[in-house]
């Protein structure tokens, strides 16, 4: 290891300790971190975007439902379209909900580092 290394694990507190516990327990599971999502100041947004997407779902099930059981070719096509449509909208729900659940991540990550940072400084001007 080198004197930094050395010196990061010197500065680490009982409160940086927590932290790190409290981010090892979220990141380890990817429900934990759906759950810490909702708990934040997006969490109207996500509440939106999953509701999206399970209208969305719903409605493509529907849609599957009538296309299987439709004669006509019109209807036919105007069932598909309602299928592809709505796929695409609930796919792209969840899509941008991970990618929302990834930036949270590395939010948590730079924080992280951030504290890191004060406390090998605080060390350093005693």
């Amino acid at each position: 290891m080198t004197s930094i290394d050395d010196k990061i694990k010197q500065a680490l507190s009982a409160e940086y300790t927590e932290i790190i516990a409290e981010n090892d327990n979220t990141d380890a599971n990817p429900f934990k971190q759906m759950s810490a999502g909702f708990k934040g100041r997006m969490a109207w947004m996500y509440v939106i975007a999953m509701f999206i997407a399970a209208i969305s779902a719903f409605i493509t099930f529907y849609a599957i439902y009538q296309f299987y059981f439709e004669t006509e070719m019109k209807p036919l096509l105007a069932w598909g379209t309602v299928i592809i449509v709505t796929v695409i909208i609930t796919q792209v729900s969840k899509m941008w909900y991970w990618s929302e659940l990834g930036k949270n991540r590395i939010i948590r990550e730079v924080k992280i580092l951030e504290l890191q940072l004060a406390q090998v400084l605080k060390n350093q001007d005693k």
